[in-house]
Parts: structure tokens; C-alpha cells; sequence
């Protein structure tokens, strides 16, 4: 199961628009439902932008779509980038950051 087909990005004229759908650890085997159940007290994600290995800038949003601003992509990244390497974590009161979705993606 590819679970990081769900990951896009998006350019804009503020900076690039990094979406993804929410996974969850309860009650997830519904396929009537249009959003799966949170399964969490609160709905928070972490986004890594890598430049290789090394993360260069994790953002923090309770939604997505998430934006990665202009000024940000240049500082961390020197130019814009005609792809992007991300992780998204959906973040959990008891396992943290869990398992990361990743994707290269090209906005």
C-alpha cells in the first residue's frame, strides 16, 4: 500500500501549499466515510523539509494544507526548489511523531 500517495504540493504566490490526508489509529476500515476517524484528543502534524538527510525546517499545523513560505524555501533551501523532499507526521499524545509519510514532491 503506497501510503504517501496522499501528499501534494502546490506553488503559490506565497510559497508552496504542502497538503495531505489524515491517517488514523482507530476505526479506520470504513470505506463509506470521507474523513477517517481522528483517534486522537487533537488533530496536529509536524512537516519536515529535508535537503537530503537533514531537515532543514519542521513546520507545525492543527490543518492541512500547510504553507511553506517564499522567505522560508529561500533561506533553508537557497533557491526555489523544483522538488521538495518531505516527511509528515500526524502527531499522537501516546506515540509521538509515529511513522512518517514521505515524498519527493514537485510543486
Amino acid at each position: 500500500v503506497d501510503r504517501n500517495r496522499h501528499l501534494r504540493a502546490a506553488r503559490g504566490n506565497d510559497g508552496v501549499m504542502l497538503s495531505f490526508v489524515r491517517r488514523t489509529r482507530v476505526d479506520g476500515d470504513s470505506w463509506e466515510a470521507l474523513d477517517v476517524p481522528l483517534g486522537e484528543a487533537q488533530e496536529r502534524y509536524e512537516i519536515d523539509i529535508l535537503d537530503g538527510a537533514s531537515v532543514k525546517r519542521t513546520l507545525s499545523s492543527d490543518v492541512s494544507p500547510v504553507l511553506y513560505p517564499n522567505a522560508a524555501e529561500l533561506a533553508d533551501l537557497g533557491t526555489p526548489q523544483s522538488e521538495l523532499s518531505i516527511r509528515v507526521f500526524q502527531m499522537s499524545a501516546v506515540v509521538g511523531r509515529g511513522h512518517a509519510a514521505f515524498a519527493n514532491l514537485n510543486p
